[in-house]
């Protein structure tokens, strides 16, 4: 494969950064949006996810199914992402950003929480995809149990102990 001019380098690395910032924002949408198939399709198929300090990492899927349990019973919930990072090497990435993330219970209680996700993405043929995602919470403020849900929702015990972060 010949090598890329200045020029033609310079295009992929800008192509590459806007496109690995459009998985993030999709992640984010999809969460808001309660799109789990969207939030599925953003990782590859060995993908892991990880709370920090929470325990193991856990495969994509479960992570999915673990998030939805969570925001599902919310009245809403609004992820806003900055301060993105974009390092390139070939067709693997890492990318981080901080995240704030409102979320508002049934009654209209509010939780906020904030952190960083740290990734590493592949380029896949469908386009960048997290291989491994991880949520670092760094505060937070307002009622922690919102994200317990609805008198219906599963206990604490049965979401993997995710009742004090920004999902």
């Amino acid at each position: 494969m010949p090598s890329l001019t200045k020029e033609q380098a310079l295009l992929r690395q800008i192509t590459d950064r806007s496109a690995i910032l459009e998985v993030a924002t999709r992640y984010a949408a999809a969460l808001d949006a309660k799109d789990w198939a969207e939030l599925g399709s953003l990782f590859t198929e060995d993908a892991t996810w990880e709370y920090a300090g929470d325990g193991a990492p856990l495969p994509a899927p479960d992570a999915v199914a673990r998030i939805s349990l969570v925001l599902q019973p919310l009245q809403a919930t609004q992820h806003l992402l900055g301060n993105h990072m974009v390092k390139v090497d070939g067709d693997e990435a890492e990318h981080t950003c901080y995240v704030q993330a409102q979320h508002v219970g049934q009654g209209g209680q509010k939780y906020l929480g904030a952190g960083r996700y740290t990734d590493r993405l592949r380029r896949t043929n469908e386009g960048w995809r997290f291989t491994r995602r991880t949520l670092v919470s760094v505060w937070s403020d307002g009622d922690p149990s919102v994200l317990a849900g609805s008198s219906e929702a599963p206990s604490t015990g049965d979401r993997g102990g995710v009742e004090d972060g920004p999902v």
